[in-house]
């Protein structure tokens, strides 16, 4: 049997995905969650704080830690990987990241939240990284915003985003149709 935490995280999601998160309930999710508004607060405080918790279960730490990538890759394989981490990560929960999408362009979000902003600022992180270590000559402003355009896009036009579930040379090839965007 599940933990009443569990199902409270559980039920979040599925409201949060559904409604958002400024016309999401703290009641609606309890009910949903079959607990008590009160059994909800006990175990997350706020809504805040549940919704940032169900994001990071589903998503895992990806969407708000900066994830690893051998910085001693060349240009074309990093920033493969920096794309192929988040392609699957949206590929994964495009639901969820639809709605923080949405979201964050309504401005409902707090602002350590805003989805697109995340996202933007761990590529430039991760670029900036790499130009500097290489010592390239490469402005990874102009390549992170690129890389992001090319993410959202993934996120809102694809109809069914199922990166994740493709075999890997597949995935190497329809990443190889973004760096040849990038010209790299």
């Amino acid at each position: 049997m599940k933990e009443k935490k569990d199902l409270i995280l559980e039920a979040s999601l599925e409201v949060f995905s559904e409604k958002g998160y400024s016309s999401a309930t703290t009641l609606e999710i309890s009910k949903r969650a079959g607990v008590s508004e009160m059994t909800l607060f006990r175990h997350f405080q706020t809504k805040n704080n549940l919704f940032l918790k169900s994001i990071k279960q589903a998503i895992g730490d990806s969407i708000v830690d900066d994830l690893s990538i051998d910085i001693n890759n060349d240009i074309k394989d990093f920033i493969r990987l920096l794309i192929h981490e988040k392609m699957v990560m949206i590929s994964k929960h495009t639901g969820l990241i639809k709605m923080l999408i949405r979201e964050t362009l309504a401005h409902t979000l707090p602002q350590e939240l805003g989805f697109t902003k995340m996202i933007y600022n761990q590529v430039i992180q991760k670029l900036s990284r790499y130009v500097s270590y290489h010592q390239l000559n490469v402005d990874s402003i102009s390549i992170a915003e690129i890389v992001v355009g090319l993410l959202l896009r993934y996120a809102i036009m694809e109809e069914k985003p199922m990166y994740h579930l493709l075999e890997e040379v597949e995935q190497k090839k329809y990443l190889s149709s973004y760096l040849n965007i990038l010209n790299i």
